[in-house]
């Protein structure tokens, strides 16, 4: 699919650019990227990917999250990310 993306109206550019400068890591700083190149510049999910380093389905994935359930979808991301991080499943660290 080479069409452009599309964008809900959830956050206006300077919302996103400020959830850009307080989020911290690596990967949280990509998803709001891939959120601003989105509403900046719309183009397809193909070149957004090129220009922040993920893959064509990833961008789609946290365009399609972000349009359906808004910015929380990307916290609500992080929230897992950390719970994942220090709270491993019983008997994960088992050998």
């Amino acid at each position: 699919m080479t069409g452009t993306t599309r964008i809900a109206d959830h956050l206006s550019v300077d919302e996103v650019k400020m959830k850009m400068q307080m989020k911290s890591g690596f990967m949280n700083m990509q998803k709001w990227l891939v959120i601003y190149n989105a509403i900046i510049d719309p183009r397809p999910a193909s070149e957004i990917a090129m220009h922040t380093g993920l893959t064509e389905a990833s961008v789609r994935r946290i365009i399609q999250e972000y349009n359906r359930l808004g910015p929380e979808a990307l916290e609500e991301a992080e929230k897992k990310m950390c719970m994942t991080w220090f709270d491993p499943p019983p008997g994960a660290l088992s050998m």
